[in-house]
């Protein structure tokens, strides 16, 4: 594996998520803020769905976070545990959070940014809040006494849900009382270094309040 380098949007969860991945492997990657021109131009040309992330690896090119994530997870320490089983569990995770958490949180993210309180659509942050807090249990009854999905440490489920708290959190949606280990599991996140150092600089001024 050469130098990396990630045509990146701060936060975006698709990107965030593989920021995390990165720092948790300890892997240097150079990231380029889509935003910028010059880094516009080359995304144009690398991305054939104009999506992001996108992870240039040498020749290789990379288009979506799921490859990526699958890519870092073959070719580097930390995301997926060895047992076969443990490691289907962790990508059907990657799938709740998305499919699960993802689409209602969207709901009340693209709702809220970039708008005046007064303009916002109360009934579509209502539902999406409703959705996003009718996914927790069975997180809650996976956690269990673990620390993380995995153990001991934080690993690839981390990586996709842990972006989709922040966001929740950051826009009104906590987690609440009735699920204290998910409580207790997103805190371990937002104190670690991998996750704070991952996150856009806003959400990092914000993680420090709630440790």
């Amino acid at each position: 594996m050469g130098r990396l380098r990630l045509i990146d949007k701060p936060e975006c969860p698709f990107c965030w998520r593989v920021r995390i991945a990165l720092a948790l492997q300890g892997r240097p990657a150079e990231s380029l803020d889509r935003s910028d021109p010059e880094v516009l131009a080359e995304w144009r040309e690398l991305s054939p769905n104009r999506t992001v992330p996108v992870l240039v690896d040498e020749d290789l090119v990379l288009t979506d976070s799921g490859p990526i994530l699958e890519y870092l997870a073959e070719t580097g320490p930390a995301l997926l545990p060895d047992s076969p089983r443990q490691r289907a569990k962790a990508r059907s995770w990657m799938v709740y959070g998305d499919h699960v958490l993802g689409r209602c949180i969207r709901e009340v993210v693209f709702e809220k940014r970039d708008k005046p309180e007064k303009e916002w659509d109360q009934d579509r942050i209502r539902e999406g809040a409703r959705g996003f807090r009718e996914g927790l249990p069975a997180l809650e009854a996976a956690l269990g006494e673990e620390h993380f999905l995995n153990g001991s440490q934080p690993a690839l489920a981390e990586c996709v849900l842990f972006p989709r708290f922040a966001l929740a959190w950051a826009y009104g949606v906590g987690i609440p009382e009735e699920f204290p280990r998910i409580r207790q599991w997103f805190g371990r996140m937002a104190a670690h270094p991998a996750f704070v150092s991952a996150s856009p600089e806003r959400f990092r001024n914000l993680l420090v309040d709630l440790t």
